[in-house]
């Protein structure tokens, strides 16, 4: 008869584990969903174009400004992205597509291998004394919460590469 509680009692609780096991995965489950929905719905409220823009004063003409960056054989001589050094290694891979063109602004589209096309534009302002070149770059972001949280990080990378890639021009062209 002992033998028989014994065994009663361990049935139980194994019984008990396992009802433990089950809440404890299902709380997890539901958690990770919740989790999933809160992410989706704050992401929601990023906007789906995001445009980044950067702008410096240039002492310098405006063709030899648009020369440097219409030629895209000159790109390495101020773009960040396509300088070859030690530390940074040149895109070869982007493909390139003029957009627009006219006096005061040229707009292309850079699209790595099986990334979306990024719209890049500069424009030029007159200024009494010299000119301002504007540098922009648009991006458009499907509705994914890694995609809309990833864009408020875009400043700190793509900001600082084209205030990098400005200061170039300027140094190219300045006299």
């Amino acid at each position: 008869m002992g033998c028989y509680h014994l065994y009663h009692y361990s049935a139980h609780i194994s019984l008990g584990i396992k009802s433990f096991i089950v809440r404890v995965i299902k709380l997890f489950l539901i958690s990770v969903i919740f989790l999933f929905i809160a992410v989706t719905a704050v992401s929601l409220l990023i906007p789906s174009r995001v445009t980044i823009s950067k702008a410096i004063n240039i002492h310098g003409e405006k063709e030899s400004i648009f020369s440097l960056i219409r030629d895209r054989n000159q790109w390495n001589k101020w773009h960040p992205a396509f300088k070859s050094n030690s530390a940074v290694q040149a895109f070869d891979s982007i493909h390139i597509v003029s957009q627009t063109e006219n006096d005061s602004e040229i707009v292309m589209s850079l699209q790595q291998a099986d990334k979306d096309a990024v719209i890049n534009g500069w424009k030029i302002y007159n200024s009494p004394d010299s000119l301002t070149l504007q540098w922009y770059m648009k991006f458009d972001l499907k509705w994914y919460p890694w995609k809309k949280l990833g864009s408020l990080f875009y400043e700190n990378t793509y900001g600082v590469m084209m205030q990098e890639g400005l200061e170039n021009i300027k140094a190219n062209t300045n006299y």
